[in-house]
């Protein structure tokens, strides 16, 4: 059951603190690409290999993310170590937790804030024996002190130091707070460790990975390629990484809240439409469809309106151009992009309106993206981060750029942003001059 382990230089670093006697608290953070979850599912199994009957944590905010990333790494440690499915461990997919053959245990966890669970009484009854959490920028301090305060579990029969290593990409969170600015300013307490990463640091990466970082948004390429913790948003971007990043999961919807359904459209050309299903103001859904016509996209929103339970007139359509014809048979609620901002606000069109609401609604925390597929998750971010103020030194009306102006940065047309952007129609319409950009009955 040996293991070539074969660290890069700064993953040795990190390795040397997780067995160390002096250090509980490890932050492993910096820029994408830099293996860090792989070194926190190699330490978690090779501690539950050494040590029978002990109990660790692996944890991220929301569970079906922790299963559909952190764990396939964590599969991906044990196939490596020679380790093997009912022969060395089983994974129970219910109980969420991994039983080794000495009766170790590996439970994975959610972290994230719920109302109904305000203090995190969920994670009380817990003792453990080490805890990783990967992904830790996007957990609320509250949960770290907590899982801190469970590392108890057979810590003295195996003379073991109490430790939790946590993994992140660097953000304007907690985290540089309490470990990056104290690491530069060289105050960092003797138990807690910062540990920089970097995509360059891990000989293993393609060539190509590398391109791709280099071509991100500057603020994005300080952040994720040069894991520069102070790295600041243009001052035409509209929308901020963290806010995004923190949106993920953030809250449950409540049952009794108004659905609605937002709708991009395209017909038959290289563009997707796309449709956002909200609770409230969560997504809970959000579709993509390919080349279909207005009545096969119209038969689709039609089943969506069923499912969910959505009043016709909380659909909202986009009905430029070949957008006219779905609109037209779903009788909902049309959205022109170039027309007028609503309450005669200083907006160059409606667009613009709904897209600065959505960010003031992002930066306050009041959305919540819950969508497990990443991939959409991911194409939304960079749309999102694609989203420009124009003539931002001029005294005009605001005004984002074009649809055309986010086609050249992103390659491709900005369908999911569009889609969620059309949902602040809403939000603003039954509302007398909001703002900070209001100017209204002028």
């Amino acid at each position: 059951m040996a293991i070539d382990i074969n660290l890069t230089k700064k993953q040795s670093i990190a390795w040397k603190l997780l067995f160390d006697d002096k250090t509980n608290e490890i932050l492993y953070g910096g820029s994408a690409g830099a293996g860090k979850s792989w070194l926190g599912c190699l330490w978690i199994v090779t501690l539950c290999l050494k040590y029978e009957g002990i109990r660790c944590l692996i944890g991220r905010t929301v569970l079906q993310q922790l299963k559909l990333t952190t764990l396939n790494t964590l599969f991906e440690t044990l196939q490596a170590m020679g380790l093997k499915a009912s022969e060395h461990y089983t994974y129970n997919g219910q109980s969420n937790v991994i039983t080794f053959f000495n009766k170790s245990e590996i439970i994975l966890k959610d972290l994230a804030y719920q109302p109904s669970d305000p203090n995190y009484d969920s994670l009380g009854g817990l003792e453990l024996s080490a805890v990783f959490v990967d992904e830790a920028a996007q957990i609320p301090q509250l949960a770290y002190n907590i899982l801190k305060s469970r590392i108890r579990f057979k810590l003295n029969e195996f003379k073991l130091m109490p430790k939790i290593l946590m993994t992140c990409n660097p953000g304007q969170v907690w985290l540089k707070k309490v470990f990056y600015l104290p690491y530069i300013s060289e105050t960092l307490e003797e138990n807690r460790a910062f540990v920089p990463a970097l995509p360059l640091d891990n000989p293993h990466l393609p060539a190509s990975y590398i391109e791709m970082l280099k071509s991100l948004p500057p603020s994005q390429r300080r952040r994720l390629l040069e894991g520069d913790w102070n790295y600041e948003m243009e001052a035409d971007n509209l929308f901020d990484f963290d806010d995004i990043s923190l949106a993920i999961f953030k809250v449950a919807p409540k049952p009794d809240e108004k659905k609605y359904i937002s709708l991009d459209v395209a017909r038959f050309g290289s563009d997707r439409s796309v449709a956002c299903v909200w609770v409230g103001l969560t997504v809970v859904e959000v579709l993509v469809y390919s080349k279909l016509s207005a009545v096969e996209l119209s038969s689709e929103i039609r089943n969506l309106i069923a499912k969910y339970g959505v009043h016709p007139k909380n659909v909202i359509v986009d009905a430029d151009g070949v957008g006219g014809p779905v609109s037209d048979i779903l009788r909902g609620t049309d959205f022109v992009n170039n027309s007028k901002a609503l309450h005669n606000q200083n907006f160059f069109n409606l667009k613009s309106q709904c897209y600065v609401k959505l960010s003031e609604l992002f930066k306050e925390g009041k959305i919540s993206i819950n969508v497990l597929d990443t991939s959409l998750v991911d194409d939304l971010t960079q749309e999102l981060l694609a989203v420009k103020l124009k003539d931002v030194d001029k005294d005009n009306k605001v005004q984002v750029g074009s649809k055309d102006d986010m086609k050249k940065v992103l390659g491709k047309s900005p369908d999911i942003s569009d889609a969620l952007m059309m949902r602040m129609y809403y939000e603003i319409k039954n509302l007398k001059a909001t703002g900070r950009y209001s100017m209204a009955y002028v």
